[in-house]
């Protein structure tokens, strides 16, 4: 097959990672020129958003970060043939990027401390800010960017914990997700510098990750947290879920989770944008009389 593929001059197309559906669809001709026409203005809509919030945050009036998971490393990882087929250990790196600053901390952890549940990268996220910012005073606002993956950023157990916060602290914090398809963020250059920086290395432990990401970028290296099994709460405790759903509508044919482009909370509650454009509103479901300002997350 290779040999007439080669007398051919032809090959067999790799397609490119991470490449939208929808836009794959409209140049297929299986999606209508309205349809890719909103979807291309929602792109649109969503990177100006976060070039303005970049602008912002560069002025000092508030703090922008992006957030996402880089592809599971294993380890061992090397080249000998009598470790191929060894059962090796799952590493994730979640990062968080600050956009004015060009800081990057990465969250190392493999599967014997923690899962990759809602309540372990919110774990992250509600430290990184606690110990960079709101735990030395810095109210400024803050505004996260990520995808819209639900089993990690847009779920009621992430929104408990940055409701929690927000009360605790007395601040308001913003999530804001991008266009499925378009998700490209400043902290994937993250995840780029590192593979690149992984090649033709052999990996026996997870240390070994720690230490190659610290080298990976000269100036201004990169932080690497690695926390403990015992770092970690749960967000989702039943008896502290103010919330039990972030959904906008209340009954069939309303807007659902999945369509939020923004969640904001305060000490106020939680309130939601289903366009970037458009105000906040709160969510329509009364939340408990629980007080977040004081918790204890087991």
């Amino acid at each position: 097959m290779k040999d007439v593929l080669s007398e051919m001059n032809v090959s067999l197309f790799k397609p490119r990672k991470d490449q939208c559906d929808v836009c794959l669809a409209y140049t297929n001709g299986h999606l209508p020129e309205n349809e890719y026409e909103v979807h291309q203005a929602e792109k649109k809509k969503a990177r100006d958003e976060k070039s303005k919030d970049k602008l912002r945050a560069l002025e000092g009036e508030c703090h922008v970060f992006t957030m996402d998971v880089q592809a599971v490393k294993l380890s061992p990882m090397t080249k000998a043939n009598a470790l191929y087929y060894r059962t090796k250990l799952c590493n994730h790196n979640f990062t968080i990027y600050n956009l004015a600053t060009s800081d990057a901390t990465c969250n190392w952890f493999d599967e014997t401390v923690s899962d990759g549940s809602a309540s372990t990268f919110a774990a992250f996220l509600v430290h990184y800010l606690e110990s960079n910012f709101l735990g030395k005073g810095d109210n400024r606002p803050i505004i996260i960017y990520s995808d819209g993956c639900t089993a990690q950023n847009r779920n009621v157990i992430m929104s408990n914990a940055l409701l929690s916060l927000a009360e605790k602290c007395d601040v308001e914090i913003i999530q804001k997700y991008l266009t499925k398809g378009h998700t490209q963020m400043e902290c994937d250059s993250v995840h780029s510098t590192i593979e690149s920086a992984l090649k033709n290395r052999d990996i026996y432990l997870p240390s070994d990750y720690h230490r190659i990401v610290q080298e990976a970028r000269k100036r201004n290296p990169y932080e690497v947290f690695v926390p403990t099994f015992d770092f970690f709460r749960d967000y989702g405790y039943k008896s502290l879920l103010k919330h039990t759903s972030i959904h906008p509508g209340r009954s069939v044919g309303n807007p659902v989770f999945v369509q939020l482009k923004a969640i904001k909370y305060t000490s106020k509650g939680i309130s939601y944008k289903l366009q970037f454009d458009e105000e906040y509103r709160l969510l329509p479901q009364r939340p408990k009389n629980i007080d977040l300002a004081h918790p204890e997350f087991p």
